[in-house]
């Protein structure tokens, strides 16, 4: 497909937080094939405000929007307003599951003809990491993009709010910092908060603790409970903006597979990310300095309705001494992770 270089094009993204970010590569991919447009976005607000001053966003649109019911249904009636949005624009990506794909069908249809949709998963058989799956899919619409890492670009405004969040929390300049979110987006990927709390008792000596708690019931207060020595300071429903460039201040990070732990990865931080049910080939993080632990259980990865009745053997192989390892160059010397 040709393209040339429109005054304005549109990226349509409505996953979770993780999606997101191994989106993003391709989203990048999109974006520089236009570097005269004027970019935006439509899908969840909150988590897109996460990505819109990397790539440039001059507005966020959301997806919630009862007008949009019709364009998810073959042969629906398309509101007029919506017709005039979409046609607006040159070029659009959409990246999202299956029946996203009728979205794209009428988007069309409202008189935008460039719409490229990308599956938000690749295919089983295809045994790939989804963002080289999605820069793969995108070369076969004449846009090409590297999958090099490059961390995640932050406003002033975020950075700011990290410095200030550092003096609250009673930070020392040149001090250490580790941050830990032991939730996701399914407990069936949780390792125990338990052991989060035997690692943030050990590092409590060598670093500040920032426990990453969400909206969600995500093992914080577990963590909390389980402390003997460490007093985390809790990161309590930040916006993500602000999280990230929080997170881009730390030392390091421990986590399981979900979104906090990708963005971690994104900000550049050595970042040690726990799989167990799930296949980092496919999910992992990616950043400039990323360790996986995961399970030599030949179960694991499981398929989704295994993991639902699974005690998680492979989470529970994990020990605190494996996670102490990793964290000690970084803790103890400021080198990089442990290896091995």
């Amino acid at each position: 497909m040709s393209f040339s270089h429109p005054p304005k094009i549109l990226m349509i993204h409505a996953g979770g937080i993780g999606d997101l970010l191994l989106s993003l590569p391709a989203l990048r991919a999109f974006r520089m094939a236009f570097p005269d447009s004027s970019p935006e976005l439509l899908g969840l607000p909150e988590r897109l405000s996460l990505i819109a001053h990397d790539l440039g966003a001059v507005s966020i649109h959301s997806i919630n929007q009862a007008d949009l019911a019709p364009f998810y249904l073959k042969g629906g009636a398309l509101y007029s307003r919506l017709v005039e949005f979409f046609s607006s624009f040159s070029a659009a990506l959409l990246i999202g599951r299956s029946q996203a794909e009728i979205l794209a069908d009428n988007i069309r249809l409202a008189g935008l003809a460039r719409v490229i949709f990308l599956p938000s998963f690749p295919g089983e058989e295809q045994n790939l990491h989804v963002s080289e799956a999605l820069l793969q899919a995108l070369r076969s619409f004449g846009i090409e993009g590297e999958g090099l890492f490059a961390p995640l670009r932050l406003s002033g405004e975020a950075l700011s709010f990290a410095g200030e969040l550092l003096n609250k929390a009673g930070w020392k300049k040149g001090g250490r910092i580790l941050a830990i979110h032991p939730g996701s987006g399914s407990p069936a990927k949780n390792w125990s908060p338990r052991k989060f709390a035997l690692v943030a008792d050990w590092a409590t000596e060598r670093a500040s603790i920032f426990l990453v708690s969400g909206p969600a019931r995500d093992g914080r207060d577990e963590v909390l409970r389980a402390v003997k020595k460490a007093r985390p300071y809790v990161l309590d429903r930040l916006p993500l903006p602000h999280l990230a460039a929080v997170l881009a201040k730390c030392t390091a990070f421990l986590g399981n597979d979900s979104g906090i732990t990708h963005l971690a990865a994104w900000t550049g931080i050595p970042t040690v990310a726990l799989f167990g049910p799930t296949d980092p080939a496919v999910w992992g993080p990616r950043g400039s300095v990323i360790r996986i632990l995961t399970s030599k259980k030949p179960c694991a990865p499981c398929s989704s309705e295994e993991r639902q009745t699974c005690p998680r053997p492979c989470l529970e192989e994990i020990e605190a001494e494996g996670v102490i390892k990793k964290m000690t160059p970084v803790l103890e010397t400021g080198a990089m992770l442990g290896e091995g």
